[in-house]
């Protein structure tokens, strides 16, 4: 997927995103502006792993697009669980967690970072192959 045509939109869209976040937490719409949060980390995250601005649709797809997934379902269920429960003790916990509290730990923290890490791993190639590495190893030596 070449993203040399989309750069500047994705540079005004993270500028845009960055002040309707703030304005959100401001203005207490915390979830709306968690969401967006996760979006801003979404193109922040495919400009840093394009190289030669390309990025691998199949990268992108596992684990870029399903980390974010992960993330903004975690908030939504944190949100909810918390809205319902709100003043009161829930009647039950998962795995000893409030219900509001799972899905951060699961989906946010746990399935974040395995996703990213199990992907990053699995795809090591699609996103910074030997021979890149070695090219830019050597752009380096120029440079001393």
């Amino acid at each position: 997927m070449n993203i040399s045509k989309h750069k500047d939109g994705m540079m005004i869209l993270m500028a845009l995103l960055w002040i309707t976040t703030m304005f959100l937490g401001w203005y207490n719409y915390y979830l709306p502006a968690m969401i967006l949060g996760v979006l801003l980390m979404l193109i922040h995250i495919v400009l840093g792993a394009a190289h030669k601005e390309q990025l691998s649709k199949s990268f992108f797809r596992y684990p870029i697009l399903l980390w974010a997934i992960l993330w903004i379902t975690s908030f939504i269920l944190s949100w909810y669980f918390s809205d319902k429960f709100a003043g009161q003790t829930p009647s039950f916990t998962i795995l000893g967690f409030h219900p509001s509290f799972a899905p951060t730990v699961f989906l946010y923290w746990l399935g974040g970072m395995f996703t990213l890490s199990l992907g990053l791993y699995l795809k090591r190639d699609q996103w910074l192959s030997e021979e890149d590495w070695e090219e830019f190893r050597a752009s380096v030596r120029e440079e001393d």
